[in-house]
């Protein structure tokens, strides 16, 4: 799943002021705006975001990782359900898809959120799913290397 406008969410801990944007000048233009909210661009964004995300998660019932702070799990009675976050994507894996579609419905409430279906492809690997199971790739991936390192020759 992917967060739109992710950084738009996040709460800031500290006063932050901005100078007023072109085209949204008020009086002189001397004046400094007060944000209540991050903005894309804003050094505390990334953080605010994560800290708002995170406080969401551990509130429906989620435990960040020790090992990995991005990866965040929650045991039920039917089944876990695994959770990592890249910045504004969700990849959300579990073995029940009755917990995963719950889960897309909170957080729906939460954030707006468009359901990108099955993985396919993430941070360079390429995934396929099926019956059979899965397999992840990186051979695209190794492919642009060697472009970029003049050896396409090499394959």
């Amino acid at each position: 799943m992917d967060v739109k406008s992710a950084f738009l969410n996040g709460d800031l801990c500290e006063t932050v002021f901005v100078k007023q944007p072109p085209g949204f000048i008020v009086g002189n233009g001397d004046k400094v705006l007060k944000l209540n909210k991050a903005l894309y661009g804003l050094r505390q964004a990334p953080r605010a975001w994560d800290a708002k995300l995170d406080r969401e998660l551990l509130n429906i019932g989620f435990v960040r990782s020790k090992m990995d702070p991005a990866v965040y799990k929650r045991k039920s009675k039917t089944s876990p359900l695994v959770v990592g976050v890249y910045v504004d994507d969700l990849i959300i894996s579990g073995p029940n898809v009755h917990d995963i579609e719950e889960f897309k419905s909170k957080m729906k409430e939460k954030f707006s959120m468009s359901d990108l279906g099955l993985l396919s492809y993430y941070l360079g690997i390429e995934v396929k799913q099926g019956d059979d199971g899965i397999v992840i790739s990186q051979g695209s991936y190794a492919v642009k290397i060697l472009e970029n390192a003049g050896m396409m020759t090499c394959l």
